[in-house]
């Protein structure tokens, strides 16, 4: 997985440096103009995977030209970053494992162990894969799928 994120990363032209980092697990910024990904080489792969793909939504979503007045904005943004990372890691264990809709989504987000309120994130992404590979619609309240 490694490999392959950071061979898209590299094509949108941004620099990753692994590095100690003692209170980040990575930080996105220009330097001289360029884009960089700073990791926190003490990170696991999974961790090191995840980090990059929040980092580089930041670059995508154009963040570091926002002007931030309050931790509301803030979070909005974190919000945004950790949906795409979701995204693209679903994506990505789908091409591995190939999904269907007896797939447990719980063991996926066990084994992501990321922070509890991203669970939704994670089932709606799930749902999508589902609904779009099988021509069902998501119903996300109950999370039953229904035949178009």
């Amino acid at each position: 997985m490694i490999k392959k994120i950071t061979c898209k990363i590299k094509n949108l032209g941004i620099e990753i440096k692994y590095c100690y980092l003692k209170e980040e697990d990575g930080i996105f910024d220009f330097f001289n103009n360029i884009p960089i990904i700073f990791i926190n080489e003490n990170l696991n792969e999974l961790d090191t995977a995840l980090v990059l793909l929040h980092e580089t939504a930041h670059f995508l979503n154009g963040d570091c030209d926002k002007y931030i007045s309050n931790h509301f904005q803030n979070d909005n943004l974190e919000y945004e970053a950790n949906k795409y990372m979701i995204q693209e890691v679903i994506k990505m264990l789908d091409d591995k494992y190939d999904f269907t809709p007896d797939t447990n989504y719980q063991s996926i987000i066990d084994n992501l162990n990321l922070p509890y309120h991203l669970d939704g994130i994670i089932i709606d992404e799930f749902n999508n894969i589902i609904a779009d590979k099988f021509g069902m619609i998501a119903y996300y309240e109950t999370d039953y799928f229904y035949e178009n």
